[in-house]
């Protein structure tokens, strides 16, 4: 039982488990109903987006303002796709900026909602422009979102906490450099799926509905490249960091085995039921 069905237990499972997509890309759209629900009243039905593209295509807020009456700002920098998004906006409570947005100055977000005289109390502030995501959060001190998406690299490992020298584009983020840079602002990482952080202010943190783990917990490991784990006794058994290919990971096994077989200093050691479990829980592999 979770709080949503009034129980009092804690909320131990990822997020991602209510993963479910209209228009996101990676189970966005179903996570953030979970979140609206939990929060209630006290969500701000008010949501902002760039690098929104045509405001459809893997959108994190088009179920908002499209299907749930949500008031909303696309910024979108590209022309092309930015006239197909007036289109999809006909009729909504949307406004379109077509700008492309910088990490700072006139074109900073910041500066884009007072020019434009823009409340700047957001329900959902989704951060997608796939190269300075993490300058133009550390920049934004304005805005005031009660919920942020944030894309990362997801091939960075979230035990890196790594970000481009602003100015730089070459490895864009980490997951780890966003939970650290959100720390700092004053908010809580709830959920990462395969791009995307998310995150929700400290003081709406509730952990009966949000999980309370580190980036390395949440992150979905499954886009790095799986490590072979040795346990430091000699076991040659095969353990990985994320689920492997089943061919490899039964050709591996029989090389092992028979290194096993060949020196009387290693071994084979299977895992027993209740670390098998546990490997499962953490997303391993074996």
């Amino acid at each position: 039982m979770n709080a949503l069905d009034g129980g009092i237990t804690y909320m131990k499972d990822k997020l991602n488990k209510f993963a479910e997509n209209v228009t996101s890309q990676h189970g966005e759209d179903g996570i953030l109903r979970y979140i609206i629900e939990c929060l209630g009243d006290k969500i701000i039905r008010r949501s902002c987006e760039f690098g929104a593209w045509d405001g459809v295509g893997a959108s994190n807020t088009y179920n908002l303002w499209f299907n749930k009456g949500w008031e909303g700002i696309l910024i979108e920098g590209d022309e092309r796709p930015f006239k197909k998004l007036l289109d999809s906006i006909k009729g909504k409570k949307i406004t379109p900026i077509n700008i492309y947005l910088t990490a700072r100055g006139e074109n900073s977000l910041d500066s884009i909602f007072r020019k434009y005289e823009l409340n700047p109390k957001l329900g959902i502030l989704s951060i997608d422009i796939d190269s300075f995501d993490y300058h133009v959060w550390k920049n934004i001190q304005y805005v005031d979102a009660q919920v942020v998406l944030v894309e990362f690299n997801q091939w960075l490992p979230p035990i890196i906490d790594y970000y481009d020298p602003e100015g730089e584009l070459y490895l864009r983020c980490s997951a780890k450099a966003l939970e650290s840079l959100g720390a700092g602002k004053g908010y809580k990482l709830i959920c990462c799926t395969k791009t995307n952080a998310i995150f929700i202010k400290d003081e709406l943190f509730d952990p009966a509905f949000f999980p309370d783990y580190p980036v390395e917990h949440l992150f979905d490991w499954s886009e790095i490249m799986p490590i072979l784990v040795q346990n430091g006794d000699g076991n040659k058994y095969p353990i990985w960091s994320t689920r492997n290919r089943h061919g490899f990971k039964f050709v591996l096994k029989i090389v092992y085995w028979i290194s096993s077989r060949l020196s009387w200093k290693k071994k084979w050691r299977r895992p027993s039921r209740a670390v098998r479990d546990q490997l499962k829980k953490f997303g391993m592999d074996y």
